[in-house]
This record gives C-alpha cells, sequence and structure tokens, in this order.
C-alpha cells in the first residue's frame, strides 16, 4: 500500500515529460522479547521514500532513504546527506550503478540465510562482510539471462567482487573481498552478545572468500553459506558456515537455522555454535505474525543463553 507523490505539480503538468514520483512506504514491529534473563516490550516504525525517474534516452534513475537518515551536523557521518545512508542509481543497458549504503558485491550476489523472530534476535545466520562496514560505497551490477555479476568499492581502497548464477530451482554464487589496512573493517573480533563483527582491532589489510547455495523443492527452501577471512600480518583465519531451511504451509512459514563461528591457528580458541527456529504467519495487508527462539552457545566469552521474541510487523 505504497502512495505515490508528484515530484512538483509543475511536472505533472508539463506536456511531453515524462513524470518523476516519489513512493511513501515503511516498516514497523510491537511485540516482546526475551534477552536471555528479562522480557521487555519491543516496538519501531521506520518511514522510506523512494524515488525513481527516467531521461529521454531512456536511462533509469533513483533513490531511497528514510526518514531517520537526516544529517544532524555539518560533520555527519551517518547520513543521507554524505551517501553513509539511503543510496541513489542510474541504470540502463550498461546494468546498474548505485552509490551510498549499498551491499558490497559478495552480499548483493550472495545476501544470507534466512533468520527468525521478530527483531532477528541478533542477525546470527548472517555472514559477516567484511568491507561493507564503511559506506559510503559504489555497486556496479550487470544480469546476462540467469548469470549476475557485482563488483564494489569505497574510497578506502576495499573492494568486492560477486557472481551468481541460476538455473531452474537452484542458485550459486561465489564473491571475494578485501579490506586495506586501517580501514575500520580490518582486524576481528567478538561483541559481548557473541556475535562475530569486524572491527579496527590491528588495523592489518584483510581478506575473505565466500561461497554459497540455494535450492526450493516444493514448499521446502534451503541455503547454505560459507566463508573464510584471513588477516594479514597476522596468523589466524576465520570460518563461518550458516545454514537454512524454510517450510510454508499456506500463510504459515516455519524457519530453522545454524551457524558456527569457528577460528583456527591465531584464532584457535573461538569456536560458537547458534540455532534458531521460528514461523511466520501472514495476516495479510502487510501485517504479519512472528516470532522464534535463539539459543547461543559461545564458550570463548563464556556466553550460553537463549533468547526469543513474538509480536506483530508491518510493512506498508
Amino acid at each position: 500500500m505504497k502512495k505515490v507523490l508528484f515530484a512538483t505539480t509543475a511536472l505533472v503538468l508539463t506536456a511531453g515529460v515524462a513524470a518523476a514520483e516519489v513512493t511513501v512506504g515503511g516498516d514497523g514491529r510491537m511485540g516482546v522479547i526475551y534477552d536471555g534473563s528479562d522480557w521487555n516490550f519491543t516496538s519501531r516504525i521506520r518511514i522510506k521514500f523512494t524515488a525513481s525517474g527516467e531521461t529521454d534516452g531512456g536511462l533509469q534513475f533513483g533513490g531511497s532513504a528514510r526518514v531517520d537518515h537526516y544529517d544532524t551536523t555539518a560533520a555527519s557521518t551517518g547520513s543521507a546527506t554524505n551517501g553513509a545512508a539511503g543510496e541513489v542509481y542510474i541504470s540502463g543497458a550498461f546494468g546498474k550503478l548505485s552509490m551510498g549504503d549499498v551491499d558490497v558485491a559478495p552480499q548483493a550476489a550472495l545476501g544470507d540465510v534466512s533468520g527468525v523472530g521478530l527483531t532477528g534476535l541478533g542477525d546470527y545466520n548472517e555472514i559477516a562482510y567484511v568491507s561493507g562496514n564503511e559506506d559510503p560505497h559504489a555497486l556496479y551490477s550487470y544480469a546476462m539471462g540467469d548469470f549476475g555479476l557485482f563488483l564494489s568499492a569505497n574510497s578506502q581502497g576495499d573492494y568486492g567482487i560477486g557472481a551468481n548464477y541460476t538455473f531452474g530451482n537452484f542458485m550459486v554464487g561465489a564473491g571475494y573481498e578485501y579490506v586495506d589496512s586501517g580501514t575500520s573493517q580490518a582486524g576481528s573480533s567478538w561483541g559481548s552478545s557473541g556475535k562475530m563483527h569486524f572491527s579496527d582491532t590491528w588495523g592489518n589489510a584483510a581478506s575473505q572468500w565466500i561461497i554459497g547455495a540455494d535450492a526450493s523443492f516444493g514448499d521446502v527452501t534451503g541455503k547454505v553459506r560459507f566463508a573464510r577471512y584471513d588477516e594479514d600480518g597476522f596468523d589466524g583465519i576465520m570460518d563461518q558456515l550458516s545454514l537454512s531451511v524454510d517450510y510454508t504451509m499456506g500463510a504459515t512459514t516455519v524457519t530453522g537455522y545454524y551457524a558456527n563461528f569457528r577460528g583456527g591457528d591465531g584464532y584457535s580458541g573461538l569456536d560458537a555454535d547458534f540455532y534458531g527456529v521460528g514461523a511466520s504467519y501472514d495476516l495479510g495487508g502487510g501485517a504479519s505474525l512472528k516470532g522464534g527462539v535463539v539459543r547461543v552457545d559461545d564458550p570463548g566469552i563464556a556466553v550460553e543463553e537463549t533468547r526469543g521474541d513474538f509480536g506483530v510487523s508491518f510493512t506498508f
């Protein structure tokens, strides 16, 4: 149920000019969440503006931003003003070029396995794409039939490449990414919640390659992703494995996933497992009931707990 706004009255009334348009949408949620020790309420709403247009020569262009992407100060680093949030694009026969808060190439090619819950419950199903933490990025994508190619880079010297191929009910893909020394992505560490993330712990250059596949069989869809992270100047690697299964029965979808983060050599003490199960029920009109339970088992930082949530999500 997106509302369409015309850019200006003059533009709409001008004969022979293709009218640009702005659509307003968003998402929201409300419910309860268990953080491992206490139950609390959780709620959120986000409004999103999406603009699009077309040149006389047939090029499409546009962009999107949420209402929280405003520029709070002249030196703001998280706003749509300097590209760290929101995105813009131009596309045509040459492909599509996007800039701003966009996926890096391997993520655009592969994405993640399915998650559970109203809030994501830590999003432990997600691969930690190392080159995606410092925006703005530029992302180029090109589709040739069932084959997709993706390239990404930013001004800090980070880059990525990804590709996927779809045949029938199957998708396979691969990607590679590199982060230069001294940028905020280089190095890796573990957050207090147990989820792996990348930060400027040592300031070394690093690289990561990712492979993945999806398969659908009737009402069942399976996904798997594997990534290996290697840091220059440090004798350590990090492997990430994620897999999920979705089963759809009419308006109900049941999801389960497993993820493992395992270190080798210099990271040999890191070995964490995550299990998630959840379900969603489509109420129609953009509303769904969602809930999930996640088990975190991370001996490395002595975290072993169960989290859960339940509520209603909205898209409009």
